[in-house]
């Protein structure tokens, strides 16, 4: 996401707009099965195909087809220095769940309380229409999924696949949208646009910012809606109306964590993590000399994020610097926290790959994928894990990943597209994720 250094322009304060109801494009199934909005303009095909080029020059070409470096033991991270394996650990209740935002919960910690397949079985499959960056979310009765896609649009999807709505955004939409207990959406746009969106896919209001909305929106304590767009972090509730907002020293990619205290806590390309609170004030801004768009997880006592340095950083409450893990590669995408309280982060090249990092700062096991030499190539963001320690993760080498807690590869399963996007377990076992070829996947449990 962070691959193209773009300098948000300057613009006006933000303002409200408040839509009665706003029509939801129809769809329309062919016989073949493909679906799409009736009357697709070619002109907006056309500007989808530049915009993903430009977007996304990481790289011109994908590795060779071979399986993933070995992954050595087996056993618990004492003894096993090269794997990921799962240490064990107790299972913390705080944010576990099955996710209705970013990483599942305001920490971002990426767990799930199911049991996710162990085999690639595939129940279904549905192109969306364009390229997806984001994750995937359900609704509060996981009914339906919705889809933020570089289309431009916020789709739902039945349990099936089957489209219900789309909603056009404008623009190309990478941030994971957020969903509230009353099932509201809400979603940015690089339109410079946050939507809110009803169930039934009616567009309730849209705030208008001054940069571009592709950070993923979460909630803070008071029940607000949290997040960045250009230099600006905003707070507003949840009829749109701006509590507080923060100016950074430099564009905001990471979706802003909330921390025990209530403030929230994000990274810029200033090279400063800053943690504002509840009112809207500074609590800390720690330099750490390096873009730092990777978006952060919260534990009970540090905060982790990782650096166009190349290393993984812990941070304690207050924001002095307790460590910084150097890992050999830009870490750009979210970091999540496993139950052992070990950090898990996805790693670029020249050695793309997942890391884990204890607490203490050692870099206790590691899991590589195929690679170009190419430091814009690699993993994007940090793995899912399920409630029996198993890790989900895509790469940019088109794959999505399964590992088990014993550190054995359990499956890959290929797509046409980078998989930037975290995965998604649901409580019945499902895995959703997306994939940058325009698909939508769901693995079914076994």
């Amino acid at each position: 996401m962070s691959a193209c250094r773009r300098c948000p322009a300057a613009g006006s304060p933000p303002r409200r707009v408040v839509v009665a109801a706003e029509r939801v494009a129809p769809v329309v199934t062919s016989r073949r099965g493909w679906q799409h909005a009736r009357f697709a303009p070619l002109a907006a095909l056309a500007a989808l195909a530049a915009a993903v080029a430009f977007r996304s020059p990481r790289h011109t070409d994908k590795p060779d087809a071979q399986p993933p470096a070995a992954v050595i033991g087996g056993a618990p991270r004492a003894a096993a220095a090269g794997s990921i394996a799962s240490s064990g650990g107790s299972d913390l209740a705080a944010g576990e769940g099955a996710a209705r935002m970013f990483h599942g919960d305001s920490a971002h910690v990426h767990r799930a309380r199911a049991r996710g397949p162990v085999a690639a079985t595939l129940a279904w499959s549905r192109s969306v229409g364009g390229p997806v960056a984001a994750q995937v979310v359900a609704s509060p009765d996981e009914q339906t999924l919705y889809v933020a896609s570089l289309a431009g649009e916020l789709l739902a999807l039945a349990r099936n696949g089957d489209v219900r709505w789309r909603v056009a955004l404008g623009d190309r939409a990478y941030g994971t949208p957020l969903v509230g207990g009353d099932g509201t959406v809400f979603v940015g746009s690089d339109a410079k646009r946050l939507f809110a969106i009803s169930p039934a896919g009616a567009v309730k209001w849209r705030l208008e910012v001054d940069g571009e909305c592709d950070t993923s929106p979460t909630f803070d304590a008071a029940g607000r809606v949290v997040f960045a767009a250009g230099r600006s972090v905003y707070a507003v509730d949840v009829s749109g109306r701006v509590a507080w907002r923060y100016r950074a020293g430099g564009k905001v990619f990471s979706s802003p964590a909330i921390l025990p205290s209530g403030a929230a806590v994000f990274g810029a390309q200033d090279g400063r993590v800053c943690a504002i609170d509840s009112a809207g004030k500074p609590v800390f801004c720690t330099e750490l000399g390096a873009d730092v768009d990777a978006s952060p997880v919260v534990a009970s006592d540090a905060i982790y994020v990782g650096t166009d340095r190349g290393d993984v950083v812990r941070l304690d409450p207050a924001g002095a610097v307790a460590w910084r893990t150097a890992v050999g590669g830009f870490v750009r995408g979210g970091l999540s926290l496993a139950r052992s309280g070990d950090v898990l982060a996805g790693v670029y090249g020249p050695a793309p790959r997942v890391v884990r990092v204890s607490p203490a700062g050692l870099v206790v096991g590691s899991f590589s994928v195929s690679g170009t030499g190419a430091p814009e190539f690699g993993v994007h963001g940090a793995p899912l894990e399920d409630a029996a320690h198993t890790l989900y993760f895509g790469a940019q080498d088109d794959t999505l990943y399964a590992v088990g807690a014993g550190g054995a590869l359990l499956f890959r399963f290929a797509t046409g597209g980078d998989i930037d996007a975290p995965a998604t377990l649901l409580s019945d076992g499902s895995l959703v994720f997306a994939s940058e070829d325009g698909s939508v996947y769901n693995l079914a449990i076994r």
